[in-house]
């Protein structure tokens, strides 16, 4: 399914779960907003929708990255032909490993990045909830697709941060709207629908039959 599809459906679980609560209208906006969201939140595993919406793309940081490699080792090289009687290998070192970033650097591995700098957030910024939203998508960057941010296990972690998040933030039916989008992408993506080929491991890494 596609991610716009889960967006639209987590909308409609977060909006539920806001008409649930018998929240005002600023309040059930919320909720559909959250419950979009947190819809996307099991793909983080897959080069999607959702990973995109969190990270800046490969192809903005690998061509810098490119241009820059390729001016350290140049000015290194430079500075020797001057004169100065010896290659620096700070800067040739700093160079290569610009260039090499550069090739191998992938999608996923820009979401990893991403969520080390939410780790970094949430330390600087003394919550909890944050740090373990950056581990969360750490984790996810890692992952297959369709592995433990489709499971009951990574419903749990995601319920925690949510629990958390809604205790700190004051917003009413977070917790909810969260849950609901979350669980509206696993049962969307069960085998019991015919569109999908696949389903979901939901007991994983117990159980590894798929629902």
């Amino acid at each position: 399914m596609k991610g716009t599809s889960h967006v639209l459906i987590g909308a409609i679980a977060g909006a539920g779960a806001g008409l649930y609560l018998d929240a005002d209208s600023l309040t059930l906006a919320i909720c559909a907003s959250v419950g979009g969201a947190a819809g996307l939140v099991p793909d983080l595993d897959t080069n999607g929708l959702a990973s995109n919406a969190v990270t800046i793309s490969k192809k903005k940081v690998k061509t810098p990255l490119l241009l820059m490699g390729v001016g350290v080792v140049c000015y290194a090289v430079y500075q020797f032909f001057q004169g100065t009687g010896s290659l620096s290998l700070k800067q040739l070192g700093l160079g290569i490993g610009m260039l090499i970033l550069s090739a191998v650097i992938t999608q996923k591995r820009m979401l990893t990045l991403t969520g080390v700098g939410v780790i970094l957030g949430g330390v600087a910024l003394d919550r909890t909830w944050l740090v373990l939203f950056g581990l969360f998508v750490v984790l996810a960057s890692f992952l297959p697709h369709r592995s433990y941010t489709h499971s009951l296990l990574g419903f749990g972690f995601f319920a925690l941060i949510l629990r958390m998040a809604e205790a700190d933030l004051q917003l009413e039916g977070l917790y909810l709207a969260g849950m609901a989008g979350y669980a509206s992408h696993l049962i969307a993506d069960m085998k019991l629908l015919p569109m999908n080929r696949r389903g979901v491991k939901l007991f994983a890494p117990i159980w590894n039959k798929e629902f």
